[in-house]
């Protein structure tokens, strides 16, 4: 009975080693994706240091035909690449550093790809499309981070603040937050106020007045308005204003949600 068991042991392990074994037959060394990559794959291998892989095979174990897959994924799923069906056999090598140009040569149609995080996945298989080398994956950017900017927001005058007839003859600062995060190029900030009619809200006025005051600063986050308030209120106009920021770039183009605007406060004359 023991040497039975002992025979069925020793093909355990052989089985076991086996199974084991084929996963580290090639080590890849290194595997290097650039943090960001152009959207267009054919220039991927514009500059050589974009995508480099180095494979070194273990000095005893003896393979003739070798295949390299790589996998190009979004969310996990693929997008394009070869299979160990489809790859392209290699001669058999000790160590190996694979180019840029030969990688993305092993991208097989591949779809025109969008600004997105991407991963790139190498893994070798042996000519019966085993696998035998451990799967590297690499994340990566391709194409420009869509930066998302937040509109300015309003700190003074507070929301439905009541003033004095005779503050409001004295200069007022208004004041809002700056665009975040910090843009190369100035910011130009449009301060707009509205005064409201009988029956009006905040946004009616907004869209159907014309503007009060409207005054415009570069890179600063307030304006001082003198003798804001210089008559008095006839109706159907009230002593209720309302007032906005809004955010443009050198190009008049609005920076930031809502249309580059910050929310509309009120404030009232007493």
């Amino acid at each position: 009975m023991k040497p039975l068991l002992h025979i069925l042991f020793l093909i355990f392990s052989v089985q076991l080693c086996y199974g084991q074994q084929p996963l580290n037959q090639i080590n890849i060394v290194s595997f290097t994706v650039k943090n960001k990559l152009p959207i267009d794959i054919s220039n991927w291998d514009n500059n050589p240091s974009n995508i480099m892989l180095v494979a070194q095979k273990l000095p005893q174990v003896q393979l003739q035909n070798l295949k390299l897959v790589v996998k190009l994924k979004l969310a996990g799923t693929k997008v394009c690449g070869n299979t160990p069906q489809t790859a392209v056999s290699i001669d058999a090598f000790s160590v190996r550093n694979f180019s840029a140009g030969e990688l993305v040569a092993m991208f097989a149609q591949c779809p025109k790809l969008t600004t997105n995080m991407y991963t790139l996945c190498a893994q070798f298989f042996n000519v019966d499309n085993y696998p035998i080398s451990r799967e590297f994956c690499k994340d990566f950017m391709v194409g420009d981070a869509l930066i998302v900017y937040t509109a300015p927001q309003n700190i003074s005058p507070i929301n439905e603040k009541i003033i004095d007839p005779k503050a409001a003859k004295l200069p007022i600062t208004f004041r809002w937050t700056p665009v975040l995060p910090k843009t190369k190029d100035p910011v130009m900030y449009k301060l707009r106020i509205w005064q409201l009619m009988q029956g009006q809200t905040a946004l009616q006025a907004m869209k159907g007045n014309e503007t009060f005051i409207e005054k415009e600063v570069k890179n600063i986050t307030q304006i001082v308005i003198p003798n804001l308030f210089f008559m008095p209120c006839q109706p159907p106009y009230l002593c209720e204003f309302v007032w906005a920021v809004q955010a443009v770039d050198k190009d008049n183009k609005p920076i930031g949600k809502n249309n580059g605007m910050s929310e509309l406060y009120s404030f009232k004359i007493k």
